[in-house]
């Protein structure tokens, strides 16, 4: 099992113990900026056949100033493009 690679993430790194941070050393991820958010919305739209109205809406409130404090991970944008998915290609109940 020696050339077996182990991926574990955490949320917070400061709850896991000392012994095992000293066998995991942690690697800190930055955040993404806003413009880089945004570059990921528009190859991601395009990918998955987006309108450019709805690329264009998603991009315009990465970059409102409001998000200044609290950016959006790329997870939660990941969710923003698959909500915004199913809303244009699904069929519509009545």
């Amino acid at each position: 099992m020696s050339w077996i690679g182990w991926i574990l993430t955490s949320n917070t790194a400061s709850i896991l113990s000392e012994p095992f941070r000293s066998r995991c050393p942690p690697i800190h991820l930055r955040h993404l900026t806003p413009d880089e958010l945004t570059a990921f919305v528009r190859h991601e739209g395009k990918k998955r056949e987006l309108s450019e109205a709805a690329i264009e809406a998603i991009a315009e409130v990465l970059t409102h100033p409001s998000l200044c404090q609290h950016r959006p991970s790329l997870r939660i944008v990941n969710r923003v493009l698959q909500r915004t998915a199913d809303l244009e290609c699904g069929s519509l109940l009545h």
